[in-house]
């Protein structure tokens, strides 16, 4: 069944968001202030400005963004531009003063259903300011229909310079037609949540800046 993303409640329901610290790495010496982030850019015809919320995590160890989802779709009731949709969202990140940070695991999810002769891929990168980063790549084959999950472990694990760094992340979702029947059917790629939403949580280590 083809799902229904609901763009315009994203930051509404973003309100009902609950963290999970995982497995996250806390500073040795966790810092008593509030990581602030802010969202500076927003690029791509998947996530429309005015639908994208960011909260951090209460203990500091992970940041939540949440906006209307993505949905890649071929076949019958779709358009051209339909078959690639993209988001790329720039923050501004400020740690506690005296302390560095870096994005150690990033968490994306969602469903696809590709008929016979499809495919798909997921296309993520994470960008601290300062740093290197590879994209990380997850291919589907029809035919298929299940959720999906992927994580992107940095290693080694990449600290922001100790000043003013930006965070930069990525998501990218096409489908392919291939040889399905695309007068009949419709394979899509989503990345939402069972709310509808997108929800991408980063989680975030902190450490002291050297002493200068």
């Amino acid at each position: 069944m083809l799902r229904t993303l609901t763009a315009a409640g994203a930051v509404l329901a973003f309100a009902a968001t609950a963290f999970s610290p995982g497995t996250a790495a806390a500073a040795d010496d966790p810092p008593p202030d509030r990581v602030l982030i802010q969202v500076t850019t927003i690029t791509g015809h998947g996530c429309p400005a005015g639908t994208v919320a960011v909260a951090v995590s209460p203990d500091n160890t992970a940041f939540t963004t949440v906006f209307g989802g993505l949905l890649a779709q071929v076949g019958a009731g779709s358009k051209p531009a339909d078959s690639l949709k993209q988001c790329r969202i720039g923050l501004s990140v400020t740690p506690p003063r005296g302390y560095t940070y870096a994005v150690d695991r990033a968490d994306y999810s969602g469903g696809v259903h590709l008929e016979k002769g499809a495919s798909g891929t997921v296309l993520v990168s994470n960008y601290v300011e300062g740093t290197s980063y590879v994209p990380k790549k997850l291919a589907f084959f029809g035919p298929a229909d299940e959720d999906w999950r992927l994580s992107d472990v940095p290693d080694p694990v990449a600290y922001a310079p100790c000043r003013p760094a930006a965070f930069t992340f990525s998501i990218a979702l096409q489908v392919d037609a291939g040889t399905s029947d695309t007068p009949a059917t419709t394979s899509f790629l989503a990345l939402d949540s069972p709310d509808g939403n997108a929800r991408i949580v980063h989680r975030l280590s902190l450490k002291r800046c050297p002493a200068t």
